[in-house]
């Protein structure tokens, strides 16, 4: 009966029933079958295996690059900052490089301890010599990176020995790279040389398994700005400093100047509570900008790079001192520049941003120096003191 029936709503062409059409898969449009293997569960694999169907399916896998894209993006998450929105990109070849390197680093980490199994040498030259394993494979560094974060971030309960590898391997491999980011930092000009960006590489190399960058401490202190903009607004309206980019200017007018450090030392150490850490100075966190961001208190030279940061993106240039045994900030107080140690006000950090005349500085250390001790210091100098306090504290145990 079903069958009369089905026959009955046949068409019919030319007194002869016609066949019913196929739909086929491969008559779907390009976009549509692109978002159908775009869905999650699809891997790899299933894309392999599909574009070697036929070659409708292949060029669709292939063509415009918006399936291994999604295989990319879907398989390595951490890796979507190294690019820009919408770039132009070989995915395809993207996908290849970096499953070959996760082949090649757990390979290399692997080995590890079957090579030291019975003996082990010194750690640095285990590293070392993983290092330059690594290192000849001339793959993408961000490559390696996120392979050992996933290695490190799986079941936490498992390949132990693995993790442990990789962690050393890691922690390793990104001292190198800020060791050549520092290094590069150094051969700039001094004028080109930024005491946050330096504080930021010293932090980085200290603690390279933390997740800090330049890029995320400054998205923070434009946050400071902000508040800081916004007492100045309530005081002037009119003021300079509200219309300033990131320091594009400095502001000429002391008493505009002096508004400015007002609103900063209002919002650091009133309302952010901001303070020196007097109750457990040699806390090496206390020199790691991220930690003093974090926690909001530091040492004189860690709270005096943020201040110091602060005050030149809302237009006010001031100037580190290498003072002894505590470190300070001098501000001009004359239209040009002057090296007569009695035309500056010197600014304490730690102490809440204390204005000080030059003798008053004295009463900080207890005796008196030479006015040499007053001079303007270069930003490779403030790093070299901020080395070798953590230095310091490390022989303290």
């Amino acid at each position: 009966m079903a069958t009369s029936v089905a026959q009955e709503e046949q068409p019919i062409l030319n007194g002869n029933i016609s066949e019913p059409q196929t739909k086929k898969l491969t008559y779907l449009p390009t976009e549509l079958l692109e978002h159908i293997l775009c869905f999650p569960v699809l891997t790899h694999v299933d894309i392999c295996n599909v574009s070697c169907c036929c070659k409708r399916l292949h060029d669709v896998s292939h063509g415009r690059g918006k399936v291994w894209e999604h295989q990319y993006k879907l398989r390595w998450p951490r890796l979507q900052r190294f690019y820009r929105q919408n770039e132009s990109c070989d995915w395809l070849r993207e996908y290849k490089t970096r499953h070959r390197v996760g082949i090649q680093i757990r390979r290399t980490v692997e080995s590890i301890s079957k090579r030291f199994f019975t003996e082990v040498p010194c750690v640095g030259q285990v590293l070392g010599d993983s290092f330059a394993e690594i290192e000849s494979l001339g793959m993408p560094e961000h490559f390696c990176e996120d392979e050992l974060l996933f290695i490190l971030n799986s079941d936490k309960r498992k390949s132990l020995t693995l993790k442990y590898y990789a962690r050393k391997i890691l922690y390793f491999l990104r001292q190198q790279n800020i060791l050549r980011s520092l290094k590069t930092f150094l051969e700039q000009p001094a004028e080109q040389q930024s005491a946050l960006e330096g504080a930021v590489l010293v932090d980085q190399y200290c603690n390279p398994l933390a997740d800090v960058t330049l890029d995320g401490v400054s998205v923070q202190l434009d946050e400071i700005i902000e508040k800081a903009k916004k007492m100045l607004r309530i005081k002037n309206p009119s003021h300079p400093s509200l219309r300033i980019a990131n320091g594009d200017r400095v502001i000429e007018d002391f008493e505009l100047q002096r508004q400015v450090l007002f609103a900063l030392n209002s919002v650091l150490y009133e309302q952010l509570q901001y303070k020196g850490n007097e109750c457990d100075y040699y806390n090496p966190l206390n020199s790691y900008i991220h930690q003093v961001l974090l926690r909001h208190t530091g040492i004189p030279i860690s709270l005096s790079v943020l201040y110091m940061t602060l005050a030149r993106k809302l237009g006010v240039q001031l100037e580190p001192v290498n003072f002894p045994n505590h470190f300070l900030l001098r501000w001009c107080q004359k239209p040009r520049k002057s090296e007569d140690i009695y035309d500056f006000v010197y600014i304490d950090a730690f102490g809440k941003g204390k204005q000080l005349k030059a003798k008053e500085c004295e009463y900080l250390i207890g005796h008196q120096v030479t006015a040499d001790y007053y001079n303007a210091i270069s930003t490779t100098e403030v790093l070299l003191r901020m080395v070798g306090n953590l230095l310091n504290i490390g022989k303290r145990g």
